[in-house]
Order: structure tokens, then sequence, then C-alpha cells
């Protein structure tokens, strides 16, 4: 291989690990969005850096059976996921994501870039590597919990859940990462080809990350890397004793059927495994499928899930928690994409899942001794993965683990052939030779123009979500600073995009502080925009009897019932505003 073809690949290797790190540590506490905007940011420039790299490989990469596969089904994916997007209505959220979330089309093509060039990078040769990643991303995010357990923490997060939070935002999302992890220094613990030291080390991760995940009171982090960890286990047993390994693997899977029906409030284990956001997680799954039923094509648009929930939910969500318990979000990955992408997102999800399965088990079945127990961590850190994405959300710090070590398993199961030997007489590797110096003097140039594209897409939004957070913070105004005030306020939608969210904002700030029109103004435009926008709606009809104008309140509370058909309050008050107008 020529030495520019080494340099771009060793590149690309460093985009992607360092890319995949800071996506999962990467916060900025200064901005309206602490946690998933900064990771989601990352993770477009060095997706965009990616792909510019990857485009130069695909040529090659479809002469490989199984690599040819891994292009088919992501291109499938990205191309039902382009419909998806085309058919929602918001194209902001479809694009970018819903605030606070982040999975619109530009995150989920970027997870899939990064999935293509993790298969294109990863070989068993250098499956090493990864554990500079293992070793450094655990025992930082499972320190930085630690230390928000004591209460040691640089930042005072707005924080209503466990203090372990870690760089994930959420107790459950930091528990999950966490056992990511601990599945994956297994592996390094197991695998003597390594120093004793960084063995150690790998000893010392897994307690901290142990430790952390106790800590945080979430349960779905050690529950799935016990599943990880379990086929590490089933694949040393078999290469020590097949029926014990067989014996082991039936057990697995008792106690999993066991541990999920568990979970579910049914069977011996409910007692130590039930937790009543299970139950809840049952009302968002219902809403979710309902959703899917209804619009089963292309779903209600990427990330719409929280625009649309409470005109999917049931009485039983409604009166369990009240109606003004909401969520943004199926906690089920599968049943995400199903609700917002529609059937064909769901059935190439499920072909990449299947595909990636399959050749897990391949390269499993294909290494033995220390290889195969190192190579079952990383499939068992993928499980993991997928395990705790049924009962949890698409988080960008965790997802891009689980995509990533999706194309690493494509990545090693792929049969490593010798380079052809050096001959003059073959001209056509000559030829080789002259391309491949032509795709190191180009191949940067593109992937560095697309990073900073990419950047020039970034920074706008950083810019405004930064600005987001510092108008939440001013108080309101007296006459002679309001030119002042109003001028700061509309900073977050001077940036070119403009995220539904901060209109919303805008215009809610707008109207408390006086400017009742212009608020009022605004929200008119964002219901025209949105006409599921349940908040601008219930904000629009509130405004209107603060005022005094309930006639005007009573289409908008109309149309609030059938957004909300299970909100009783709703109907109270428009019953209310129908008796002040005389109707």
């Amino acid at each position: 291989m020529a030495k520019g073809v080494r340099s771009s690949q060793s590149q690309a290797l460093n985009w992607l690990l360092v890319g995949g790190s800071l996506v999962t540590l990467f916060i900025w506490a200064n901005l309206n969005d602490p946690f998933n905007a900064p990771k989601s940011w990352v993770m477009f420039v060095a997706g965009a850096y990616l792909a510019g790299w990857a485009g130069f490989q695909l040529k090659d990469a479809f002469r490989d059976p199984v690599l040819r596969i891994a292009l088919i089904l992501s291109g499938a994916y990205l191309i039902v996921l382009f419909l998806a997007f085309l058919f929602t209505n918001e194209k902001f959220v479809g694009f970018f994501g819903e605030n606070g979330r982040r999975n619109g089309f530009l995150t989920y093509f970027c997870l899939t870039v990064f999935f293509l060039s993790a298969a294109l990078l990863f070989r068993l040769s250098n499956l090493q590597k990864f554990d500079f990643v293992t070793l450094i991303v655990g025992p930082i995010v499972g320190l930085y919990g630690f230390s928000q357990h004591y209460k040691i923490d640089a930042f005072k997060w707005n924080n209503p859940y466990n203090s372990v939070i870690s760089t994930l935002g959420n107790p459950d999302f930091a528990s999950a990462v966490m056992g990511i992890f601990l599945v994956l220094t297994v592996g390094v613990i197991l695998n003597r080809g390594l120093a004793m030291w960084i063995r150690l080390w790998g000893l010392f991760s897994s307690a901290i990350l142990t430790i952390t995940i106790l800590f945080s009171g979430a349960r779905q982090g050690l529950l799935a890397a016990l599943i990880g960890i379990g086929i590490v286990v089933v694949v040393y047993l078999f290469q020590k004793n097949k029926v014990a390994g067989y014996g082991t693997l039936g057990l697995g899977l008792v106690g999993f059927v066991v541990g999920v029906l568990g979970m579910l409030n049914t069977g011996p284990a409910s007692k130590y495994l039930y937790k009543v956001s299970i139950t809840y997680r049952g009302d968002y799954w219902r809403a979710g499928i309902n959703m899917f039923k209804h619009h089963l094509l292309f779903g209600v648009g990427l990330d719409r899930y929280g625009a649309y929930f409470r005109q999917y939910r049931d009485a039983t969500q409604s009166l369990r928690r009240g109606p003004g318990e909401i969520s943004n979000t199926a906690h089920d990955v599968p049943i995400q994409l199903a609700a917002t992408g529609g059937i064909l997102v769901l059935l190439v999800v499920i072909a990449l899942f299947v595909f990636v399965a399959w050749r897990g088990f391949v390269v499993i079945r294909r290494t033995s001794g220390v290889q195969q127990l190192v190579v079952a961590s990383f499939v068992g850190a993928w499980i993991t993965y997928e395990a705790q994405s049924f009962i949890s959300i698409d988080n960008v710090g965790i997802a891009i683990w689980g995509w990533i070590l999706g194309g690493l398993i494509v990545g090693i199961s792929v049969v490593e052939t010798q380079e052809p030997s050096a001959s003059p007489a073959k001209m056509k590797k000559r030829v080789a030779v002259g391309s491949q110096k032509k795709e190191s003097a180009v191949q940067p140039l593109v992937s560095g123009l697309a990073a900073t594209i990419a950047l020039a897409i970034v920074i706008p939004l950083f810019l405004a979500d930064s600005s987001a957070r510092m108008a939440r913070s001013y108080a309101k105004p007296t006459a002679q600073q309001m030119n002042a005030y109003v001028d700061a306020v509309k900073k977050p939608l001077t940036y070119g995009f403009q995220d539904p969210a901060n209109k919303f904002m805008v215009a809610t700030l707008l109207a408390e502080a006086g400017r009742v029109d212009e608020g009022i103004a605004m929200l008119k435009d964002l219901i025209a925009t949105d006409p599921q926008n349940f908040a601008a709606v219930d904000t629009l009809a509130n405004i209107y009897e603060q005022t005094n104008r309930p006639a005007q309140a009573v289409p908008l509370r109309k149309k609030a019932v059938t957004l909300d058909p299970f909100n009783p309050k709703i109907v109270e008050k428009l019953n209310q505003d129908l008796k002040a107008s005389g109707k």
C-alpha cells in the first residue's frame, strides 16, 4: 500500500476515534443545551471529514462482498431517511432535530458515515487501536460521574435527576455509556497480548465504571452490560468445554427472559428489577406504535415524536401521570424510528441489525484463543448498546458507539488478503500507484472542504444557542430598557438558521415584557408553519385570555382539543372562553 494511502487511512482513523470520543465527552456549559447540541456539532464536523474520506474508498470497498452489503444497506438507510425528511413538515427539526435531542436527518447521516468508516478502517490486525478509546473515554466518563456522586463538579447543573449525569446530562444516558465501556474493558483485561500496566488500568477502569453505574441508580446500564459480558463468558466457556458453553448460554437466555419479565413487573425477579419508570415507558411505546399505525409509510416526521405525542397517547397515560406530563421520545429506538420515519426506515434498521449480528457471529467463529475473547468483548459491547436502546433513546453520546462498534464488527469480519508482491512487469500496479498518489493529494482537500462547510453550519447554530441562553437570563425590562431588551432577546434569530424552539422562546419573552403584539405575530407565524406546535397554540390562547379576548381564543382552544384530546383542562378552558364570548 502506498505511503499516501496509509497516511490517509491513519488520518481518517484519528478523526473516527477522536471524533467519536468527543461526541461523548464534549460539553459546553454556557449554552442553552450544554449536552446534546455541542455533541451533535462535533459529530457534524467529524462526520463531514469522514464522508469526504469514505467517498474515495467506495469503489474498492464495493469489490468485497461483505463491505458491498454494508454499503447497500447504508445507502438504503440514507435514502429512506431522506424520504422521511422530505415528508417532515417542520424542516428545521427534520434536518437538525428537535431542541434538546438533535436526532434529525443530519445526525443519522453522520452516524451512518461513522458506521461505514469503521467498517472500512478496522480489521483484526489493527483492532488494538481501539484500546486507546476504551482506556481514555471510559475512565473519564466514570470518574466524572464518580466525583459528581460526592458533589464535586466544576459546573452547577440545573439537574432534577440523580447527581451522576457525567458528560451525558442524564443518569440513564451516563449509565448506558458506562455499561458499553465496561464490556470493552473486559476485553482489555483478558488480552494477554497487552502490557500488564494497560490491563491493570483496564481493571481499575472497570471498577470505577461498575461503582459509578451503581451510584447512578440507573439499572439499565448495568443490566445491558451484564448481557454483553455474558457474551464474553459464553465464548470463554465454549473454549474450555462446549457442554459448559451451551449450558451457560441456555441459562443466560432463561435469565434474560426472566429479567425482561421482571422489568415488566412479571415473575420472580419483578421485585428486584421493576421500576415505575418502565410503566411510563410503556405509555410512550404505545403512543409511538399509534403514530406508526397512522403514518405507516413515512412516519410523523424525523424527530417529531414530541409534536404528535399528545395526539396519539391514550387516556391511560393522561390519567396515570396527568395531562401535563408529556414526552418527546418513545424511549425505544426501533419504535422511535418507526413512528418518525415509517416502515421503510424500520425495515432497513432491522436489516442492519441482523447484518451486524451475523458478522459478529462469523468473526467469533473464525477466531480463537485470546483474540476470540477480545472480539467477543466488541460484539458484547455492541449488544449492550442494542439492549439498552430498547428502553432508552437515541442520545447522540450513546448512539455514536452503537454505530462505530457495528461498523467495526463488520470490518473485522472481512477476510484480510495479502498485498500483491512488487513486480516491474505489472503495469496495472503502476497505474494503481498513480491513482493512489492522486487520491492522497485530493482526498484531504475534499475532506477538509467538507469539514469546513460543516463548521460553517455549526458556528451559527452555536451562536444562536448561546444567545438563547443569554436571552433566558435577562430580567424583565423597564420602559427605558425595552428597546435594548428586544434587540437582545431577538438575537438568537439573527444567525440564519431559526430553530422553532428559539422562535417560541422569543415570542414568549416579548409577550411577557409587554410587547404583546409582536409576540402574537411570532406565535401566529409558528402555528402557520407548524400546525402541530401545541405550545404555540396553547400560549397564544393564553395571551388572548389574559388580554380579555376570549372570542379569539376559542378557535385556538378548539385546535388544542384536536392536538391533545385526552386533556380535560383544555376542554374546561374552551368552555370558559365560549361562555365569556357569549357563544
